[in-house]
């Protein structure tokens, strides 16, 4: 299953986007957005420092 962002508690810092290997992650207005390329590594979940991802 792919990761979720909360976009409540998204501050849109773009930290898990740094650390997404496939690129898989953009900023929609102010906010974390994860494509369907995503590959459900799961990397960028313990980076977030919102913990908004899961």
């Amino acid at each position: 299953m792919a990761p979720v962002v909360d976009r409540e508690k998204c501050k849109g810092c773009g930290t898990c986007k740094k650390f997404c290997p496939e690129q898989s992650i953009m900023m929609k207005g102010d906010k974390a957005y994860i494509t369907i390329d995503c590959v459900q590594c799961g990397q960028c979940i313990p980076e977030c420092p919102e913990h908004a991802i899961h």
